[in-house]
């Protein structure tokens, strides 16, 4: 299946609300189909589980999710409204490229957004977390989400568009999916038939 695009016009907010729904069963579906070893399990220490890649989406789109709320809120106020098309930052919207899976390169995460080893069911929070997200979605509809922008709560050198902010989750989902499923290849992942 192919990602929605960054949006460039208003009816586009509808497809991303539809993948953060679509991502929110793939979660739900992916961590039931596991018994409770499978999900802690970890291929070394330094490795996260698929508990952890679900707990660390809640970790850092929660945070985002209240950025780009207070971000929409703002834009509004001052009038920054359009239904497109939006022109997005180049350095944005590189960057919410660059978080499609697989991905291009490792790197370290920020101690903030390093989820509890011992997570047993981080689904909960995944759900309300993207439950947000689509409200938010709509909120957002005819602000300008080009011109609309904030500073990720991770980093704040590293100001988004609205609607590369929304891209940027979405792609950080489908990232930690995939790495969730590379979890579940590894070798020694313990299988149903292995209880």
């Amino acid at each position: 299946m192919t990602p929605p695009p960054i949006p460039v016009h208003a009816a586009d907010l509808d497809a991303l609300a539809g993948e953060a729904r679509r991502q929110t069963e793939e979660v739900r579906t992916l961590f039931a189909s596991l018994d409770p070893e499978a999900r802690t399990w970890r291929p070394s220490p330094d490795r996260w589980s698929v508990a952890g890649h679900i707990a660390h989406m809640s970790l850092v789109n929660g945070p985002y999710v209240e950025a780009m709320a207070e971000c929409s809120r703002r834009a509004r106020s001052r009038g920054r409204t359009s239904d497109g098309p939006y022109r997005h930052p180049w350095l944005a919207s590189w960057f919410a490229r660059n978080m499609e899976p697989p991905p291009k390169q490792r790197v370290r995460t920020m101690g903030a957004m390093v989820p509890d080893p011992d997570v047993a069911d981080p689904v909960a929070d995944f759900a309300a977390t993207q439950d947000a997200l689509v409200s938010l979605f709509e909120e957002a509809r005819g602000v300008d989400l080009g011109r609309a922008r904030f500073a990720s709560p991770f980093f704040r050198l590293l100001r988004l568009s609205l609607g590369t902010g929304f891209h940027t989750l979405l792609a950080h989902n489908r990232r930690h999916v995939w790495l969730a499923r590379e979890v579940m290849a590894a070798e020694g992942f313990p299988s149903a038939s292995d209880g």
